[in-house]
């Protein structure tokens, strides 16, 4: 096995939302740690584990990113952090994810190529206890990891 630790500037974790069921709202976590790991024994075979840190979340607008770390959204003060643990599969990445203090299964449809693994999934709010904004944000969150993998 190789693994190594995960590089900020080579990885990148992101989610769209919309409000209004039109305006796609995008933001990016600037903070996290993880390991990537190439399983050297079973070609394809990789796992991502990333902790991140929430209140690193960076929103163009200073007034929607404290409405996102809010109690009753995100709620940074008491989840100060989210965990992702998830072995690559031949389209997916499926895991564990740790959020608002709830650990569900998550499945990540993957794109990879020799270096680089992409992967996008969706999320439902309330399956985290994510509550808050209702009548503005939509229940669905589509979430998104680049991750580079050791050689």
């Amino acid at each position: 096995m190789r693994e190594v630790p995960i590089d900020p500037t080579n990885t990148r974790i992101s989610y769209t939302v919309f409000a209004l069921g039109i305006l796609p709202i995008t933001a990016t976590f600037q903070r996290f740690h993880g390991l990537a790991v190439r399983d050297t024994a079973r070609p394809g075979a990789c796992y991502i584990q990333v902790v991140i840190d929430v209140d690193s979340l960076h929103m163009d607008d200073p007034d929607r990113r404290r409405q996102a770390l809010a109690a009753d959204m995100l709620d940074a003060a008491h989840f100060p952090t989210m965990r992702f643990t998830g072995a690559c599969t031949d389209q997916a990445v499926v895991g564990n994810l740790v959020l608002h203090g709830i650990t569900r299964k998550f499945v990540l449809a993957m794109q990879r190529d020799a270096t680089q693994v992409s992967c996008v999934g969706t999320l439902a709010r309330r399956d985290f206890g994510i509550l808050g904004m209702r009548d503005l944000v939509a229940p669905d969150v589509r979430i998104r990891l680049s991750v580079r993998l050791p050689p």
